[in-house]
């Protein structure tokens, strides 16, 4: 289990962001998490990643601490790809910088081999996320958290991504973190909400049309 245990957070000059909060991720499922802009939920996933160390409280994966130099059973995948690739490298060479994804999920994303050979700044946003997303569907992965993904995204690509994200999750018993202003897309593919950010009453209650595996 993915567990931030009573994690408080804050920037120097700004309330506490993060208040004794406890989150957790189970091994497989999919957690939805809404709520609008500027509540911390951005600031949650890059605690439970290790981007950000809390100022109290603890993140722990499987019961362990998150490794500080080794590859992290916890990836945080953001909307805007192109800034995680090294503008200088080939797209090929950023791929396999952690691991070299097999044929199967460079299909099931529909990565064309050509793409391979370019730099980051020939591809669309679109083309950049299935690439980055295939560098980090490691077989050491863990629990992927996932924010606004797929929100600068057309709608078929958007159903293309989460369709292998979803496949890829299952086989591998990956627990997903969706954090979504799109409550829609939510209660498609996530078992449970946690509306830890979400406001009280909420114009449209949120309904799961995604049954647990």
């Amino acid at each position: 289990m993915l567990k931030g245990d009573k994690l408080f957070f804050r920037y120097e000059t700004t309330p506490w962001i993060i208040e004794g909060l406890t989150f957790e991720v189970r091994p497989g499922e999919v957690v939805g998490l809404p709520g609008p802009s500027g509540r911390g939920k951005s600031t949650l996933a890059k605690l439970l990643a290790g981007h950000l160390a809390p100022q109290q409280g603890t993140v722990t994966c499987d019961g362990q601490p998150l490794p500080r130099r080794a590859f992290s059973p916890v990836q945080l995948i953001f909307q805007h790809p192109e800034l995680t690739m090294n503008p200088r490298w080939k797209l090929g060479d950023s791929l396999n910088e952690g691991w070299r994804p097999d044929a199967c999920t460079l299909a099931r994303l529909n990565i064309e081999p050509a793409w391979l050979s370019r730099y980051p700044h020939e591809l669309s946003g679109g083309e950049l996320q299935r690439l980055a997303l295939a560098r980090i569907m490691s077989p050491h992965t863990r629990y992927l958290l996932a924010d606004e993904m797929t929100a600068m995204l057309d709608p078929n690509t958007q159903a293309l991504v989460w369709d292998a994200v979803l496949h890829w999750a299952r086989q591998h018993g990956v627990g997903v973190l969706a954090i979504s202003h799109d409550r829609h897309l939510l209660g498609r593919i996530a078992h449970r909400i946690d509306e830890t950010f979400a406001p009280p009453n909420p114009a449209e209650p949120l309904k799961l049309h995604r049954a647990a595996a």
